[in-house]
């Protein structure tokens, strides 16, 4: 455990203390939203305010009555049905690339996990349309927050979220909405937290292993195997926030009650205790109890929708391209967030000879 003067929280690294955070949510608290930047919180200060009730940010009791139902509805056998239509989409997906050589995030990870959310949140045609819209805006702002026209046009996108932008009138489907109550305010935050949970994570998911398979001579691989070895070796998000209730012996350090600490999973996903070689993408490896999708109480209700989408996606891709290489070996990396991990693009090649598109 260190202290972070950057993150300006302790940071633990280790598989053993980062579990033992994320099975105590008692002890280690979740109402700790990321901070809003001084000159931004006065845009902000309505979506800060509703995102709050996110379910990454609730306790227990709140977060126990809030998640168990959502968990119940993405559930692997309430999802089970998705499976082939989300394949279909990602074979159509390629189908419609203009070419062998494509940015594999713009061009197909980010449209296919939108378009995967927007089938949870939307009706087909305007509502789909606007959603898909809002998440474009919110990827390209993201990818390039360094840019101050893109950072701009990402904050007024994200001010424009408010719950009337997720109205329980929404046509959500039946299964979320029983899960989440006709009536219930927590509607509108519980699907914006799919917009942005829901989108980013499994887009990045999709092209951090892409790239680990690509980098690393893997490719072609299982995807199943490669998915969730990717999840470990890259994950899209690198860490978690907690704040501790009370006093305790944490790491081999005394941590007082009020103390702000990132549980890295990342690093935890490569502790030499707990996997062998852990520097070493290897889509064989078995067991694999990473931590990427979390642990205990908080274990993401959406990570088989994740894993689902991102076995579709590269299922497609190796079946479209057996043999495709990076076109750029040295992608740029998102670096305005010290907990994200994604490239901000993923340019890929194969000669149209061998393509095979079925």
């Amino acid at each position: 455990m260190t202290w972070d003067p950057r993150l300006r929280r302790f940071v633990l690294t280790g598989y053993a203390e980062v579990a033992a955070v994320l099975r105590d949510p008692v002890t280690f608290s979740s109402a700790v939203a990321p901070p809003v930047p001084a000159a931004d919180r006065d845009l902000l200060a309505g979506f800060a305010a509703w995102s709050a009730r996110w379910l990454f940010f609730l306790d227990p009791p709140d977060h126990t009555a809030r998640r168990g139902p959502v968990a119940r509805a993405l559930a692997p056998s309430a999802i089970a049905p998705l499976a082939e239509p989300i394949a279909a989409l990602a074979r159509r997906l390629l189908a419609d690339l203009p070419g062998p050589s494509f940015d594999a995030l713009a061009d197909f990870a980010h449209p296919l996990a939108a378009r995967v959310v927007a089938g949870l949140l939307c009706a087909p045609g305007e509502a789909t349309d606007a959603f898909l819209a809002r998440a474009r805006v919110l990827e390209h702002a993201d990818a390039y927050a360094r840019d101050p026209g893109a950072r701009r046009a990402g904050l007024r996108a994200i001010a424009g979220l408010t719950p009337e932008s997720f109205s329980p009138a929404a046509p959500i489907p039946s299964a979320l909405r029983a899960a989440w109550g006709e009536s219930d305010p927590h509607v509108p935050a519980h699907s914006a937290m799919l917009l942005f949970a829901g989108v980013e994570t499994t887009q990045n998911l999709i092209v951090n292993t892409l790239h680990a398979m690509l980098s690393t001579g893997s490719w072609p691989a299982p995807a199943a195997a490669a998915v969730e070895e990717g999840a470990r070796f890259a994950p899209p998000v690198l860490g978690v926030l907690r704040r501790t209730t009370r006093a305790v012996e944490l790491a081999g350090g005394a941590l007082p009650a009020g103390a702000d600490l990132v549980a890295m999973t990342a690093a935890a996903n490569r502790d030499p205790a707990r996997f062998p070689d852990p520097d070493r993408f290897d889509p064989a490896r078995s067991p694999n109890p990473h931590l990427s999708f979390g642990l205990g109480r908080h274990y993401c209700p959406g990570a088989e929708l994740s894993r689902q989408t991102a076995r579709a996606a590269l299922t497609a891709l190796l079946d479209a391209f057996p043999r495709l290489e990076l076109a750029e070996p040295d992608p740029p990396w998102r670096d305005h967030d010290p907990i994200i991990h994604a490239p901000k693009r993923l340019l890929v090649a194969q000669p149209a000879v061998e393509r095979n598109t079925g």
